[in-house]
């Protein structure tokens, strides 16, 4: 099904109440008490306190309202076709697609946070959080019908400041989590965890591939009707008969694998040698082999995160390992011979999947770590999240790691690489050679149908106590 055969439907689904029972109801009564008591309207005292209260009772029942519809899921394929031969009405269309949508997506996370235990609950951090999300919810479910290119570049204005606004909410969920990780069961907080990365890449997804698109449409119209670049939109709200552009958004439909590695290990090996104040070409030489030609379709920025995490760790752990033969290399400044040993990245294709094999000499993983590898609250792991306090904003992108020093450790990465290639139906896997290195492959499908991995499965999430 094409994206605009999604759009077609737009308009908001009839209502539908949840009936819930026992344990569940105590959670939704409790869930409400406690967002009344991060509500986005201004605190007020006294006796309109019970009005808020009651306020909140009313927004639940339009939240469940919501959560009663299933997000309308996309491929990476749709998109692609969808941007081709762009014209003013598809253009409308994919706006009201997506204001439609984000709500919906927002509100089964927001559903989430209610069901938390009211101890985890009424953590600051994911008070913050969930206070962003109602009120993203809120706005764009308020958001009038997109009629127009006007209308449609005010839907595009409030995306992009919702975005820049929610580029704390990894931060926020990180501190969160980790001090929660010891008042509720590990796997459930996991889950949390995940459910709300995955739905924050959908919503990103969908909006920054809109504002694209829209981006692309008004600079070509612009060019069309010949208007100059500091001319207003006054004269660029109808777009004559038969235009139509050819863009595809943020997603590339052959992206070069073996470039985009190139890219990434280029900008890895800068931190490191930044980091650790060595001169250009100190860092582990990376080398690419295998289906060096190989094209996918993607969206460069989430594949290009996966590959620079798994090359990070690898730069960081090998140059820990050889970090005796850096001092003799500095010492004999006349060794011209590579300090530490190569990292090896393997490309392999088929008519259906790419695999990327990343392979190095770190010595392995410690026995103690490997099997919490893939958590975000494992205690091993936890205290890493607490260095997101000197991180205001995160949004999971590889550009990022030029404002914070790869020698800082969040615990962070390789758990949420992998929720990026689970995203489009691909999958990240680790195996360690103990006392030799480490072999990481990430496999992604090559040509787009993969539709997007969401669930809207409610976990029932119980405070745990521990007898230590």
């Amino acid at each position: 099904m094409l994206l605009a055969e999604y759009t077609q439907n737009a308009a908001p689904r009839c209502a539908h109440i949840h009936v819930l029972s026992g344990q569940a109801r105590t959670k939704a009564t409790l869930a409400v008490a406690w967002a009344a008591a991060s509500t986005q309207q201004p605190r007020t005292t006294g006796h309109s306190g019970g009005r808020n209260l009651q306020q909140k009772f009313y927004e639940n029942r339009i939240l469940d309202r919501y959560t009663a519809q299933e997000p309308k899921k996309v491929s990476l394929r749709q998109l692609v076709l969808f941007g081709r031969q762009l014209t003013q009405d598809k253009l409308i269309a994919s706006a009201n697609y997506v204001r439609t949508e984000l709500p919906v997506r927002l509100a089964h996370r927001i559903s989430d946070f209610q069901f938390l235990p009211y101890i985890a609950g009424t953590n600051p951090h994911l008070k913050t959080v969930y206070d962003l999300y109602w009120r993203a919810f809120d706005e764009f479910r308020k958001f009038p019908v997109v009629k127009t290119l006007d209308d449609n570049r005010r839907l595009c204005d409030s995306m992009r400041k919702n975005l820049l606004e929610h580029s704390q909410v990894i931060p926020q969920l990180g501190m969160g989590v980790s001090e929660c990780a010891d008042l509720v069961a590990q796997d459930d907080i996991d889950r949390f965890m995940h459910q709300m990365l995955v739905s924050r890449i959908s919503r990103r997804t969908l909006a920054e591939q809109h504002i694209t698109l829209s981006d692309q449409f008004d600079e070509d119209l612009r060019v069309h009707l010949g208007l100059r670049p500091d001319e207003g939109y006054s004269q660029m709200n109808v777009a004559p008969r038969g235009f139509s552009t050819q863009h595809i958004g943020i997603v590339r439909a052959d992206c070069n694998v073996a470039r985009l590695v190139h890219d990434c290990a280029l900008h890895a090996a800068g931190l490191y040698e930044d980091a650790y104040h060595l001169p250009p070409g100190s860092a582990p030489q990376v080398i690419v082999e295998g289906s060096t030609d190989a094209t996918f379709m993607c969206i460069p920025a989430h594949f290009s995160y996966i590959i620079h995490e798994l090359l990070k760790n690898s730069m960081s752990h090998v140059m820990q390992r050889f970090s005796a033969s850096l001092d003799d290399h500095v010492a004999d400044a006349k060794k011209c011979e590579p300090v530490f040993p190569p990292i090896r990245v393997t490309i392999c294709s088929s008519h259906s999947d790419i695999v990327v094999r990343v392979s190095d000499q770190s010595g392995g993983i410690s026995p103690n770590i490997l099997p919490y590898i893939w958590s975000f609250t494992h205690p091993l792991k936890a205290r890493n999240l607490h260095n997101f306090h000197s991180v205001p904003r995160m949004e999971a992108r590889m550009d990022e790691a030029d404002v914070v020093s790869p020698l800082t450790a969040f615990g962070f990465g390789l758990p949420m690489s992998r929720v990026y290639a689970k995203y489009w139906g691909g999958n990240v896997t680790v195996h360690s050679l103990p006392g030799y290195g480490v072999d990481a492959y990430v496999q992604m499908p090559r040509l787009g149908n993969a539709v997007e991995n969401i669930s809207n499965r409610r976990y029932h999430i119980d405070a745990t106590t521990t007898a230590e």
